[in-house]
C-alpha cells in the first residue's frame, strides 16, 4: 500500500477564495512550559486550500461537515483541457456509481499564487447533472471551485442537492493519473473536521494506492 498526498500545503498568509485576502493567520502564543509550542489560528477560512464542501454550503437543510458520511471511494481521474468542462469528457464505458470522480486540469500549477483564483477551470451544469445521474460518491478537481465567481453556483447546487460532496483545491492529480494508467488502483481519503454546523472544512486528501478490498461507497 502506498499513499499519495493530494493536499495543498498551507502556511501563514495563504490566500483563500476569491484570492484577495488570506485564509489563514497563525500566531505563536507564549506559555510557561520550557521547549513547548502553542499556536492559535486567528483566522481560518474553512474553504482555504484543499477543502470539502458539504451539502449545507448551498442546501439549507443539507448535511454539515460533521454529518457528511465518511467513505473511501475508488478513484477515477478524468483529464480536461477546456472550461467549462463538458459532459463528454466522462468515460462512456465506465460505471461511475460510488466512485470519486476527480478532474485533472493542470490548474494546480498555479496553487499558492493569486493566479490560482482567476479564470480557473469549472464544471458545466450538464456535466454536474450527469455526475448526479451516475450516482457518484464524490466530485473533486484541482481548481479552487467547481463554479466561476459571482454566478448562480449551479454546479455546486446540483451536486450538493444530491448529497454529493465536493473537494476543491486538489494537487498532484496528473501524477496520480499516471499511476492509475499504469495499472494501479486507488481509493480517496478526504475527511473533514467534525465541526457541527460548518458547511466546509479543510481536508487532508490522500490517495491510497492498491488498498485492500473495501466497499466503494
Amino acid at each position: 500500500m502506498e499513499l499519495i498526498d493530494l493536499t495543498l500545503e498551507l502556511k501563514d498568509g495563504s490566500l483563500s477564495y476569491p484570492g484577495t485576502e488570506s485564509g489563514l493567520r497563525m500566531e505563536s502564543v507564549p506559555f510557561d512550559t520550557p521547549g513547548g509550542t502553542l499556536t492559535t489560528l486567528s483566522r481560518f477560512d474553512p474553504h482555504c486550500g484543499t477543502h470539502l464542501d458539504a451539502p449545507l454550503h448551498f442546501v439549507p437543510d443539507g448535511a454539515d461537515v460533521a454529518n457528511t458520511p465518511l467513505r473511501l471511494p475508488a478513484i477515477v481521474i478524468v483529464s480536461a483541457t477546456t472550461s467549462p468542462i463538458p459532459v463528454d469528457v466522462l468515460p462512456a464505458d465506465l460505471d461511475l456509481q460510488g466512485l470519486a470522480v476527480l478532474f485533472s486540469t493542470g490548474w494546480s500549477r498555479h496553487a499558492g499564487t493569486p493566479a490560482f483564483f482567476h479564470a480557473y477551470p469549472v464544471l458545466s451544469l450538464p456535466l454536474a447533472e450527469q455526475l448526479v445521474a451516475a450516482r457518484v460518491s464524490l466530485v473533486g478537481l484541482d481548481s479552487p471551485s467547481v463554479d466561476p465567481p459571482g454566478g448562480a453556483y449551479s454546479a455546486h447546487r446540483c451536486l450538493l442537492s444530491a448529497g454529493i460532496p465536493i473537494v476543491e483545491g486538489l494537487v498532484r492529480l496528473s501524477e496520480l493519473a499516471d499511476r492509475l494508467n499504469a495499472g494501479a488502483r486507488a481509493r480517496l481519503a478526504a475527511f473533514p473536521l467534525r465541526v457541527r454546523g460548518l458547511e466546509g472544512s479543510p481536508v487532508r486528501a490522500v490517495a491510497i494506492l492498491n488498498p485492500p478490498h473495501a466497499d466503494s461507497t
